[in-house]
């Protein structure tokens, strides 16, 4: 109930609201360095601050705790250093902040930002698609194989009566052991043939075959990559699309000679914050943390470079345009030499 009132008053939320806004800007501060004289547990040496000068070793060396023990498990996975759970706090709390004092040199206070982005990758493909301890993904395959074997055999013994089957739009014809494809319309009137050579619709133009198959094996490739290195591909789609990000970005008010790398860096420790909201969204099923992990990638945009709300949406939209309008030239690019390769006319 004390909780509640406090919670209900108006004055009180302010001064809570104001004391987490200085909170937020404030960089992490290392505990002082101790006085006394500590003798080593580990190589006898004695010395004065926090950690041995001759092995590195803590001074604070105690009895085995349920904390130690659980950062020790963790360590195995490379997960119980470096400020792990700072790091995952204060990119839910302050991403912005917590970017910008990594760029400018606090690098020993956060875990590194790569190793979090394949590590929070890895969890959330565990999380979207579940253990799988029964078996039944298996078991579903099986049964979608023998359904797709049973349609097979239907259609082979229609085949077999009729030597001519229509089904789905497509016009089967059995000749000897070899059964012709060809797509027909709603009369019958043969569309276009299957076979190797000929010209295919595709978009409402004419195409040939070997330049179809071309952009079909790649978009295939692009969906390979996709699905078994989900966290290469994203890492190149935010490589993508930051780099018309940092020509805006480049001059911003809190680090106005920003370089690329560092730039990367902190689009990648974005990325990191929105994976913990979305993360946390899917544990949950929860829509509306979902929507928070968007919204915090603006957030942590707009921490980080200084820049006002309006300004950072702008600046993402417009990047979003400059990537598209990208792709669009790089595939036009990719289908020209294609089409040059196999010495295909297009307009034909």
């Amino acid at each position: 109930m004390k909780l509640l009132d406090v919670i209900g008053d108006k004055k009180q939320r302010q001064v809570w609201w104001r004391a987490f806004r200085i909170w937020q800007r404030r960089p992490h501060e290392l505990a002082p360095l101790k006085e006394e004289w500590q003798v080593c547990a580990s190589c006898g040496t004695s010395f004065q601050g926090n950690y041995c000068p001759r092995c590195g070793q803590s001074a604070k060396v105690g009895r085995f705790s349920l904390k130690k023990a659980l950062l020790l498990f963790l360590d195995v996975w490379g997960l119980g250093n470096r400020g792990m759970f700072r790091s995952i706090r204060d990119l839910m709390l302050r991403p912005g902040y917590m970017i910008r004092d990594y760029i400018c040199g606090m690098q020993s206070a956060y875990f590194p930002p790569f190793k979090m982005f394949f590590l929070l990758a890895a969890l959330s493909l565990v999380i979207e698609h579940g253990f799988n301890l029964t078996g039944d993904e298996e078991n579903a395959k099986e049964d979608i194989n023998k359904e797709s074997l049973a349609v097979a055999d239907s259609v082979k013994k229609e085949l077999a009566k009729e030597g001519i089957f229509k089904k789905g739009g497509f016009t089967f014809e059995w000749s000897g052991d070899s059964v012709k494809m060809v797509q027909t319309d709603s009369v019958g009137t043969p569309q276009k043939d299957v076979k190797e050579g000929t010209k295919i619709s595709f978009n409402g133009q004419n195409v040939e075959k070997p330049l179809y198959a071309a952009g079909l094996k790649f978009g295939k490739i692009m969906n390979t990559l996709r699905k078994k290195n989900p966290a290469i591909f994203a890492l190149l789609t935010l490589m993508l699309f930051s780099l018309p990000l940092y020509l805006f970005f480049r001059k911003s008010p809190s680090i106005p000679n920003l370089h690329y790398p560092e730039f990367f860096v902190a689009l990648v420790y974005t990325a990191n914050a929105y994976s913990l909201y979305s993360i946390l969204g899917n544990l949950l099923s929860s829509g509306i943390i979902k929507l928070i992990a968007v919204l915090m990638v603006f957030v942590a945009l707009k921490q980080f470079s200084g820049f006002s709300k309006r300004r950072v949406l702008g600046y993402v939209v417009l990047s979003g345009l400059m990537t598209f309008i990208f792709l669009i030239i790089v595939g036009a690019v990719v289908i020209a030499l294609t089409a040059v390769y196999y010495g295909v006319d297009i307009k034909s």
